[in-house]
């Protein structure tokens, strides 16, 4: 879950550099947004799929 939530969180945060780099008009900094938001994205994807197939990482006490 930790990696679903730090992957969204990346992706939020590269868009919206780039949104400020279009606004600007830096190409680099638009760029680096993008990028980081792609890294992001595959972050919360592969979180996303961990999650699904191991669910919580707690152990349940009986």
């Amino acid at each position: 879950m930790l990696g679903l939530a730090i992957g969204v969180g990346a992706l939020v945060a590269g868009l919206v550099m780039a949104v400020l780099g279009a606004g600007v008009g830096y190409v680099g900094l638009v760029a680096g947004g993008l990028v980081i938001a792609a890294m992001g994205l595959l972050a919360a994807i592969v979180g996303a799929i961990g999650f699904a197939r191991h669910g919580s990482a707690r152990t349940e006490r009986e």
